[in-house]
Order: structure tokens, then sequence, then C-alpha cells
């Protein structure tokens, strides 16, 4: 009897290994499918190549999956839950928007559909996963995202690279647009840069890889993608210069605060002149338009509570006008913050603010605490995301792959024994 000890303890470590195996499988495939990449197809297209019925599928699979781990791990669960109040607001106050939505059936299905599985995506990662492997994770689904639209652009280019319209010849891949394969290529390229700077074990293939994500963003013809990853890898190169500095860490926030400004400066004061150099309209492609006519228009009605989540650009009603100001009818506002106020109103917006602030403090002394890529990663994910949110709409736009890591990271840094560890 005895020796059976030994064989059943193997076989447990096993079993646990292979279950550590699925999870993260089954995680990474999450995070693909919040990146939308299984909607790929033509441009204009209304069903991707995939049939809508198998999305349907898998949506529903992934969404009763994750409440099967949560309910698995219940105790785990509701502690991480309750770790961060301030973002059990937030996703509660999206949540009831429809009470108040013009369009309440749009805001129903598209809290029933998109956000309630993402924030518990998002719970069950904070819950089951430690940063690094969190990190690990979304480095893996998109170094997966991003060889899969190269893929599609070099296989099956009337896929994966825009046909026609003002984005003819550039590269899209998997995703929706140009835009959105680029700001998940720059997150891509940041992340490479840690693991091949950073990682405790440098990783060589990162290099290359990274070297690779590179050209292939140069190709993609996003160029604030290009922009913005440059400014970030700038960010990264600041917080490793600075972040051991100690009580001398506000040093850290007056250069970042200096840069920040000065950057915007440069960019204010010489605006038609850079986008001139870069071949781009002075409007930003009519950005500017649709930013003011969203301030000083469609905000106002609304300021409070917003429109309700996923009703604003849904609703032909509710976008007309934009037609004469900006001389035709957007998808999104072209900024992350505005289409928040649009969708949650103001008391939305400042509830977001409450929750981004606190986690970006406790990343920042993360990042001065652990000489670790991976305890980078939070500090530098919530920058970009304020960076791609200025010139994007990647704060609300569905299905988000970027709000799931949002929140999750929100979750782990929340939780006492890692910020006592961290304080350390």
């Amino acid at each position: 009897m005895e020796a059976q000890h030994p064989a059943f303890g193997l076989d447990k470590i096993s079993s646990q290994s292979r279950l550590d195996f699925a999870e993260k499988a089954f995680t990474v495939f999450s995070l693909l499918f919040f990146m939308g990449i299984f909607g790929f197809g033509p441009d204009d297209a209304e069903t991707g190549v995939i049939p809508s019925f198998v999305i349907t599928l898998i949506r529903y699979s992934t969404y009763g999956t994750t409440i099967l781990l949560l309910a698995f791990r219940i105790n785990n669960t509701l502690k991480t839950a309750f770790s961060n109040k301030w973002v059990l607001c937030l996703i509660s106050f999206i949540s009831i928007s429809f009470l108040w939505s013009q369009d309440p059936s749009t805001t129903i299905d598209v809290i029933w559909k998109e956000l309630i599985p993402m924030f518990l995506l998002s719970l069950y990662m904070a819950s089951r996963f430690t940063i690094e492997q969190q990190f690990s994770l979304a480095v893996q689904a998109f170094i997966i995202a991003f060889f899969f639209s190269v893929l599609l652009a070099v296989a099956m280019p009337g896929i994966g690279i825009h046909q026609t319209g003002a984005y003819e010849g550039s590269l899209k891949g998997a995703f929706g647009d140009k835009n959105r394969f680029g700001a998940s290529a720059a997150t891509l390229l940041i992340a490479l840069f840690m693991l091949k700077n950073y990682a405790e074990e440098k990783q060589g293939w990162a290099f290359m890889l990274f070297l690779f994500c590179f050209a292939t963003l140069v190709v993609s013809s996003s160029i604030t993608a290009l922009v913005l990853s440059v400014v970030s890898l700038f960010l990264v190169s600041l917080y490793q210069r600075f972040k051991w500095l100690g009580k001398k860490s506000v040093l850290l926030v007056n250069i970042f605060t200096l840069l920040s400004i000065s950057f915007f400066y440069v960019i204010v004061s010489s605006w038609i002149e850079i986008l001139t150099f870069l071949g781009r309209d002075p409007t930003l492609s009519a950005r500017t338009l649709i930013w003011n006519y969203v301030i000083t228009t469609k905000i106002p009605p609304h300021p409070y509570l917003g429109y309700g989540k996923g009703a604003f650009w849904s609703s032909e009603r509710l976008t007309s006008g934009f037609e004469y100001a900006a001389f035709h009818i957007p998808s999104h506002s072209h900024n992350g913050f505005l289409d928040l106020i649009l969708e949650a109103g103001l008391i939305g917006f400042a509830l977001f603010l409450i929750v981004w602030i606190t986690a970006y403090i406790r990343s920042v002394r993360l990042a001065y605490n652990f000489k670790k890529a991976s305890y980078l990663w939070p500090s530098i994910f919530l920058s970009m995301m304020i960076l791609f949110n200025i010139f994007e709409s990647y704060l609300v736009l569905l299905p988000n792959v970027n709000w799931v890591l949002f929140i999750a990271l929100a979750l782990s840094l929340s939780q006492k024994p890692f910020c006592l560890r961290a304080s350390h």
C-alpha cells in the first residue's frame, strides 16, 4: 500500500498540471475572442468568414465556462471581486444604464453579451492568475493574433488587407480595420521590448519578433499606432531608468509630467506642419470635427448619465448631424474618453478615472519594487491605455480585450496580500 503513495502523488501533480494548462489555454482563447479576431472577413462584409452561429456558440461557451471556473473557486472569486469596490461601482453603474438608455433593448443586449462576459473573464484572471502569469497569457494571445493576421495578409489578401476605401492597401489582418490591428501590434511590440530588456532571463527570440513586429506595424500604415508605439517605448525606458530611486520617485512623476506636457505642446504648436509631413489631413481624418460636435452638441443633452451602454452610435436618430458637422457619420468618436462619456456620462467617466488612477499608483509602486518585465507591465499598459484612447476608441469598442486586461489588472493590484508585498 505504501508503495502506491508516490505514484498517487505523481498522478495528482500530473492532473493538476493538465488542469493548469487547460485553464491557461482557455484564457488565451478567451482573450483572442475578445480581440475580435474570429470575426475576420472582407471589407464591409455583413458577416465574417466564420458563420455567426459559430461565433454565438463560442461566445456562450466561454461565458458558461468562465462562470463554472469562478464558481469552482467561489471564495477566491468573492475575495477578488470585493477587493476593489470602485471596479464594482463602475461595472454596476454601466450595467444599470439600460434604466435611462435611449435604446434600452440595445443596451441590455450589449450588457448581457459583452460587458458582463468581459467582467467575468477579468474577475477570473485576477482571482486565478498572478500578474506575472497574466502578462504571459496576454503576450501569448497577442502573438497568436499577430501571426494569424500576417498569415491572412499573405495567404488571403482579400481578407487580411483593406481592398477598398480610404484604408485601401493597409494591413488589417484578422481585425476589423488597420487601426485595431495597429493597436494590437503596438501592444505586442511594447511587451516584446520589455521581455528583451527587463526579463530575469533575457529572451533572445523576443528581439527578433520585436523587429518583425515593428516592420509589420510600419507597413500597416497605421501612423497613430506607430507614433504611440515610439512614445510608449520611450516611457518603458523612462520607467527603467528612474524606478529604483526609492523616495526620489517623485522625480519620475515630475519628469513624466514635464515630458508629457512638452510632447503635447510640440504636437499642438506644430499641428499642421507635423501632419503635413506625415502626409495626413490636419484635421486628423475629421477627428477634430467629430470631437467638437460630440462635445458641443451630443454630450450636453445627457451629461451625467449618458445615453446608455451601446446606445448612441447604434441609433440613426442620435447620430444625425454628423453628416454635416464631420461630412460623414462615424462608427465612433475616435476618442475613448468621449465615447465613455456618451455611454455612461460624467458619472461613469469619473468612476473610470478613480479606478484607473488607483490602479496606476499601485502599478508604479509595483514597478519600483520588482525588477521584472511582468511587474513593469501594469504601469506601461495603463499608460498606453490613456495614450491610445486619445485618438481611437478602445475603451468602449466591442469586443474589447483592452477593457478585460484593464479590469483584471485593477482587481489584481487591489488584493491586500499583493499590496502588502508590493509595499515592502
